[in-house]
C-alpha cells in the first residue's frame, strides 16, 4: 500500500477513514497478501452466510425497547437484554427489531 493510503488508515491524513473502514481495508489487504504468498486462509462464519455455526448463535432481546442484538454487540449484555432467541426469524416473529449497530 502506498503512503497516502496508510496516512488515511492511521487517521493522520486529510481524508481519514473511520474505524470500521480501516478494519475492512486492513483485513482485505492482509487477505490479499496471504493469498499472494500462497497461504490458505479459512474464513470465519458470518451470521448471514447460513453456516452451521451461525445457526447456534443466541441473540439477546431487550424487553423494554424490543431490539435484539447478536453476540459481540456492545449492547448484547445490557441489563434489559433478558430475552433469548435461537434465530433471527424467532426474534422478528416475537416483534423485536434488529439493532442498528450490530445489524443481526
Amino acid at each position: 500500500m502506498d503512503r497516502a493510503v496508510f496516512s488515511r488508515l492511521d487517521g493522520s491524513g486529510p481524508a481519514a477513514y473511520g474505524p470500521n473502514m480501516r478494519k475492512l481495508l486492513l483485513t482485505a489487504w492482509l487477505l490479499l497478501a496471504l493469498a499472494a504468498a500462497g497461504t490458505a486462509v479459512e474464513m470465519t462464519a458470518l451470521p448471514w452466510t447460513g453456516d452451521a455455526r451461525a445457526a447456534s448463535m443466541v441473540y439477546h432481546g431487550n424487553q423494554r425497547s424490543y431490539i435484539f442484538h447478536r453476540p459481540g454487540c456492545r449492547y448484547y449484555n445490557c441489563k434489559n437484554c433478558v430475552v433469548e432467541f435461537t434465530s433471527r426469524q424467532q426474534a422478528l416473529a416475537a416483534g423485536f427489531r434488529p439493532c442498528k449497530i450490530c445489524k443481526p
